[in-house]
């Protein structure tokens, strides 16, 4: 095809040439340059046009100006013989055009149009053989065609045949469907609303253990109830529902009964019995081999969560384990006592007898922590049961929908599941009578105020931690350690009260030759100051305290302050005096580091300034009585306003000045203050207190002597000076 076209535009180009069109100048030069790689042919035959367009060109020039001839060479000059499509004719002519002569060049035409027909000829001969070949694929298409034919008469001829035969085989499809259908309806119903033989045997048998088969088998019973239940609610399939319910509330009941009875067993095993009464953090180890691969412990709990839905199954299995678990706790308390724990390494209890206060401690500090535990485990065991008083809370009618018509719920039968403080208190109640017992017989071999009121603090101190530790203010060990602290604290107040009548049968036959606080006095006063350091690490509250330890300062000092009285009662008046105030001093000073004393603290700072008071008046007047100042004052006191001082005796001048002489001597000496009775004062404080109220007492009276006789000039010494020598 591309030679084809070259050979068109060849013969084009030659027979432009052939008409005798004139060649521009440089026309020949052009089309050779333009041919590039055409060949000599090409060149030949640009030449031959060059020549026949100047021929051609003279003869125009010699007949004369064509306008025909003129548009002819218009063309010949805008004809392009660089182009591509030029270049290309070119080359294709150059492939058969051999020799550039006159005569090739005159059959120029001729030649390219044969060479042309050849071309078209061998296409005709190439496209013969693909005629054959569709021509035979026609044929084939053809036959095809046919054979379709036949065969579709061939199958709308069996359709016909067989038309029955598909229509039974759709029916019968049909029919398999819907079988296959209702037996998939079918299976997944017995699924969920029957209860397979296999969990059956094993809810029933008592041969296999309760294991995770027993409980998961227990499971899907629960779930086929369930299933029946909502079946009546929301289908109102009643005859289904409630023949389901009917069938497996037997074996509901039978397995039931079988986890009671293994409870039982278990309670009665001695083997079984230890590892229910292990703490739950070793039962699993201490029941290892007991029931298969599982705890007993773990086992236990589970039961006990199911049998919840029926009371007294479960009433009756708690209460037996508390009692296997009671028995055991006082036997374990038994073994503290005589044997000690050889796992923590802890000495017998019974070794502290000899000290009665650590002796009750550590009973009640083994108590505290197996109460603690033991708590723990009860409430491990009977789990949301812990947290109810009185009844658990089953289904109501209305959930479980007709199931009512088969069973009763535990609140509508008037069943109610024990409350699990009793337990708690049941299973540590035991403790209660063997700790009694001893602390009985410990208070009774007791005669020391101090350790019978540390006892009473310790069972104050229990009280309120075993109160923490069970959470509940009711309990029996709590109520226990509380009346025992009343008891122990009533017997620190008798032994207080035994002593002071004690005293107060002895007052007749007592005589103080020391003036200082008698040896009762000061034992009484020692023993109260280790009761206020040992009530000071109580827990009372610091607002309660004063009211709280003011019965004891009452047993202890009332009794003791009026038997003083009474004995001093039994003095001279200075002797009873100095004893009271070191009495009462010796009784206050181990109040007054406790703030909760402070009324009584008060209320003996009141007595000791009055006995002060009344001492430093009696000696300040025997004082002045002995050196004179007391008779010259009264007379100057009676003296009439009007009188003389020289008229009155005891205010003459001679007498006067010799008992002022005799008094600053006595101040120079110190006489004046010579009292022995106030070196009889143990305190201090008091002591110079007293001294000091009787100088001063003195330097009044003779501040008052000397303004008095003043006008006779017989006082030599100003009150300023006196108060001076005085202090």
């Amino acid at each position: 095809l591309p030679a084809a076209v070259g050979l068109g535009a060849a013969g084009a180009a030659v027979a432009t040439a052939s008409a005798g069109i004139p060649t521009a100048p440089g026309f020949g030069a052009l089309s050779t340059a333009g041919a590039g790689g055409g060949g000599g042919a090409a060149s030949t035959v640009a030449s031959s046009a060059a020549g026949t367009a100047a021929v051609a060109s003279g003869a125009t020039a010699a007949a004369g100006p064509s306008s025909h001839l003129t548009k002819k060479i218009q063309k010949a000059k805008t004809l392009r013989v660089d182009s591509q499509t030029t270049r290309d004719a070119l080359r294709c002519l150059s492939s058969f055009f051999e020799e550039n002569t006159v005569q090739t060049r005159r059959n120029l035409r001729t030649t390219i149009e044969s060479q042309n027909l050849l071309l078209h000829q061998e296409f005709v001969d190439s496209f013969s053989k693909l005629e054959n070949y569709i021509q035979n694929l026609d044929r084939l298409v053809n036959a095809l065609d046919s054979a379709c034919d036949r065969a579709s008469s061939q199958l709308r001829q069996s359709k016909s045949d067989t038309q029955a035969i598909l229509e039974k085989a759709s029916a019968l499809r049909n029919e398999s469907k819907a079988i296959d259908e209702k037996q998939e309806v079918l299976t997944h119903f017995l699924a969920r609303f029957r209860v397979s033989e296999a969990d059956t045997q094993l809810v029933r048998s008592g041969d296999t253990p309760l294991d995770e088969d027993f409980f998961g088998a227990f499971e899907r019973l629960e779930q086929v109830r369930k299933n029946a239940r909502q079946l009546l609610n929301t289908c109102g399939q009643q005859t289904s529902g409630v023949d389901i319910l009917h069938e497996t509330s037997e074996i509901l009941e039978a397995s039931y009964e079988r986890m009671f009875v293994w409870v039982q067993q278990q309670c009665r095993s001695p083997k079984a019995a230890a590892a229910l009464t292990a703490q739950p953090a070793t039962s699993s180890s201490a029941a290892a081999g007991v029931e298969g691969d599982m705890a007993v412990g773990a086992v236990l709990r589970r039961v006990l969560t199911l049998l919840v839905e029926r009371p007294v199954y479960f009433n009756h299995c708690i209460r037996d384990i508390s009692r296997v678990r009671r028995q055991a706790l006082v036997q374990r308390f038994f073994e503290a006592l005589s044997q000690g724990d050889a796992a923590s390494g802890s000495r017998p209890i019974e070794l502290q007898a000899c000290d009665p206060v650590r002796y009750v401690g550590d009973m009640l500090a083994w108590i505290h922590e197996n109460a603690a535990a033991e708590r723990e485990a009860i409430a491990s065991l009977m789990g949301r049961v812990q947290s109810e008083a009185s009844s658990a809370q089953p289904d109501s009618g209305a959930s479980r929908g007709g199931s009512g018509l088969m069973e009763s719920s535990p609140a509508e039968a008037g069943l109610t599941l024990v409350a699990f403080d009793d337990i708690l208190d049941f299973t540590l109640e035991g403790l209660s009578q063997a700790f009694s017992s001893r602390v009985k017989q410990v208070l009774e071999s007791q005669t020391s105020i101090v350790v019978v009121y540390k006892i009473a603090q310790v069972f104050s101190f229990f009280a309120k931690t075993l109160e923490e530790a069970i959470k509940r203010k009711e309990a029996c060990l709590v109520v226990m350690c509380k009346d025992l602290h009343a008891r122990t604290y009533q017997a620190f107040l008798d032994m207080w009260e035994r002593q002071a009548q004690r005293l107060r049968q002895g007052v007749a036959g007592v005589y103080v030759s020391e003036l200082g606080s008698p040896p009762f006095v000061v034992e009484a006063a020692n023993t109260l100051s280790e009761v206020l350091s040992i009530y000071d690490m109580s827990l009372v509250p610091a607002e309660e305290r004063e009211a709280d330890f003011l019965p004891v300062l009452s047993a202890a000092f009332d009794p003791l302050l009026n038997h003083c009285q009474q004995v001093a009662a039994m003095m001279d008046a200075s002797d009873g005096q100095v004893f009271l105030i070191n009495c009462i001093a010796a009784m206050q000073a181990p109040l007054r580091n406790h703030a909760f004393c402070s009324q009584r603290v008060t209320m003996y700072t009141a007595l000791l300034d009055d006995h002060v008071r009344l001492l430093v008046d009696g000696q300040a007047a025997a004082a002045l009585a002995k050196l004179g100042l007391a008779e010259r004052l009264e007379a100057l006191r009676a003296k009439p306003a009007d009188a003389p001082l020289s008229s009155v005796p005891e205010l003459h001048p001679v007498s006067l000045a010799a008992t002022l002489r005799s008094f600053y001597n006595s101040l120079f000496t110190g006489a004046v203050l010579a009292l022995p009775v106030f070196e009889r004062i143990g305190n201090r404080t008091l002591r110079a207190e007293a001294r000091s109220g009787v100088a001063g007492k003195i330097a009044v009276a003779y501040g008052e002597l000397y303004e008095g006789v003043k006008e006779l000039d017989v006082a030599t010494h100003t009150p300023d000076q006196v108060r001076t020598l005085l202090e």
